[in-house]
Formats: C-alpha cells, sequence, structure tokens
C-alpha cells in the first residue's frame, strides 16, 4: 500500500496536480485505522490508501479538499464524544461508527510550485521569466520567432501562441505581454482556457479596448469579466523590471492567499465560460449525510432511505438511526 501511495505521489507531482496527504498520528482503541496509516486525497474527492472506514473516511475526504483549498495542515480528532474545539489548524468530529474508537489524523496540502505561461517576447516579458524562474516558478514561454537565447532560464519556449499541451497542470498563470503583438487573439486564446489568472499587460484605455473586442468575439461577459488587465500591484513601475516585479508579486500573492480551486487544468475550453469546477465529479459521487454532515460515498453508502421522494445516504448505523428519529430536525423542506 505504501508504494502504491509513494508512486501516486510522484506521479501527481511530476503532473503539477495539488493533492493532500492525510496520516493517522493517535488511536484509542477499537477502530480500523492505525498509527501510521497513510492515505492521498486528490482534488477530485478520490482517496487512495486507508486511514479508517466509514465515517472516518468521509471526514478525512471532506477536511482534505479544505486543506487543498485553503493550503494549510489540519489536524482532526474523531472522538465518541465529539467537542466543539476549532481552529484554522484543528477540527473535532463525533464518532458515529459503531468502533466508537478515536482516531487523530493529520491532513498536509502538496501544491506543487505554479505554472507560469509567458506570451510575448516583450522586454517586460524577458525580465518576467527571468524573475519568475528565480522564483522557482516552472516557466513557459510562447511568441512568434522566440527562441532560448531570448529566455534562457525557461521550462520551454514555443514559437507559437497553442495551450493544448499543457491539460495536467493544475496550478496555471497566463500573463500576455505582447505590447502589440497580435495582442487580441492572445488574449483571446489565453482566455479560452480554464485558467482562471489571466493576466494582460497593457493601459488602462487598451484594456477596456480589448474587453470589447472579447465581447465581440463572443467570449462571455462573465469570462471577459476575469481578465486582470491592467495587471500587477500597483508599486508606480516604471522600468520594465519593475513592472515584471509587480506582476510577479500579484501571481504570488494570488498563489498564496487566493483560492487555490481558482487554478483549474488547462484544457480547451468548450464554451468561453471555462471549465466545470475542479470537484464536479467528487459532487457527484458523494452525498452529504445530513445527520453528521460528512461526505457518503454513493457507490457504497452503509444505508440508504427514501425520504420525501428523494434518497438520503448515510455512512453508519448511528446516523441512520438518529435520522430515522426524527428527520425534519435534519432535512428542512
Amino acid at each position: 500500500m505504501f508504494n502504491e501511495i509513494a508512486l501516486k505521489i510522484e506521479e501527481h507531482l511530476a503532473k503539477g496536480s495539488n493533492f493532500a496527504i492525510a496520516q493517522v498520528i493517535d488511536r484509542i482503541a477499537p477502530s480500523s485505522g492505525k498509527v501510521g496509516d497513510k492515505a492521498l486525497i486528490l482534488e477530485t474527492g478520490e482517496l487512495i490508501g486507508w486511514i479508517g472506514g466509514g465515517c472516518v473516511r468521509g471526514i478525512v475526504i471532506k477536511e482534505a479538499l479544505d486543506v487543498i483549498r485553503s493550503k494549510r495542515y489540519r489536524r482532526v480528532r474523531i472522538s465518541p464524544e465529539g467537542g466543539t474545539r476549532e481552529t484554522a489548524t484543528f477540527k473535532e468530529y463525533i464518532m458515529s461508527c459503531q468502533s466508537k474508537g478515536t482516531l487523530e489524523v493529520m491532513i498536509e496540502p502538496i501544491i506543487p510550485q505554479p505554472e507560469l505561461i509567458i506570451v510575448g517576447k516583450s522586454n517586460i516579458a524577458r525580465k518576467l521569466s527571468l524573475l519568475a524562474s528565480a522564483a522557482d516558478f516552472k516557466v513557459s514561454v510562447m511568441a512568434s520567432d522566440a527562441d532560448v537565447q531570448m529566455f534562457p532560464t525557461a521550462y520551454q519556449v514555443k514559437d507559437k501562441v497553442d495551450f493544448r499541451s499543457f491539460k495536467s497542470v493544475s496550478n496555471t498563470y497566463i500573463i500576455v505581454t505582447t505590447q502589440g503583438e497580435d495582442d487580441e487573439l492572445s488574449v483571446r486564446k489565453a482566455l479560452q482556457t480554464a485558467v482562471k489568472f489571466v493576466g494582460f499587460v497593457a493601459s488602462a484605455k487598451k484594456s477596456e479596448d480589448i474587453r470589447k473586442y472579447l465581447l465581440d468575439q463572443g467570449i462571455s461577459e462573465k469570462r471577459t469579466s476575469q481578465l486582470r488587465s491592467p495587471v500587477g500591484l500597483d508599486i508606480n513601475a516604471k522600468l520594465a523590471s519593475e513592472v515584471a516585479i509587480s506582476i510577479l508579486a500579484e501571481i504570488i500573492d494570488h498563489f498564496r492567499n487566493g483560492n487555490a480551486a481558482d487554478n483549474m487544468p488547462v484544457h480547451e475550453a468548450s464554451t468561453s465560460e471555462g471549465a466545470e469546477p475542479v470537484n464536479e465529479k467528487f459532487a457527484e459521487d458523494y452525498y452529504i449525510n445530513p445527520v453528521c454532515n460528512v461526505p457518503v460515498s454513493k457507490k457504497n453508502p452503509k444505508h440508504i432511505l427514501e425520504y420525501e421522494g428523494e434518497k438520503v445516504y448515510f455512512c453508519c448505523d448511528g446516523c441512520k438511526v438518529s435520522f430515522e428519529e426524527e428527520p425534519s430536525k435534519y432535512i428542512t423542506a
């Protein structure tokens, strides 16, 4: 099992995917999870490994997804007595499974450094490539006639604007700094990906013009409004290097303090709205147990009841019994 987890970690690190690692760090018998048991939780809600069954599994998946979003570790204690203590890094749950044991699980996020795609070969583009590479970003550059001599620190340099090779990257940022060379086409292609952070280096007037162009080209108002232009923190930058610093600072601020789920895998979107939320599959496969508020796999629930024409899924006997005693307490009309 540990070999499988290690291989999966390597696989998702290579893809640049976000995930979380959960490990049992304390235990009071009886419980199926043992100290040292470990699992990998993907952004889709898939759990690989073992940290316990029933409600433990659902709780860990729920908390792991929040850990990935917040990029902050969390310690979760699941016990028969439960509790109300809660901080940004600690949370308590009631053990509603029949085992009535206690587990404490540490959940840590694994967030690879983001990919920065720079479109253009302007002086700002060259400075941004140097700075971002120094900050350990994986930098790719796209521009006609661009070469590695122009961008010696870039991971790769492409001589055309084509985002299709970046499908597996979760944390991706696009900065268009073409400065008059196919500005409209480059911005439109960038917005037709699922990347949420797309920046365009331009004046306020140019930014206004590009938005009108995008709307005329059929890009939705919602997607057009997501374009960050002018891009970069306001530091009164004048030189190309200063502008590059302001842009990189905004990207880092977004990456460290923003919502990780904002940056979805890059692909050619089927519509100008972009891709569906990264956790759509999780929402399809899991149901939030109304008693303990933890996810239950629809494929393998402990119990299923019909209530007012809807299926209600439960992770354990205790939740089912509590629901049957007073269903209106948990589901309101």
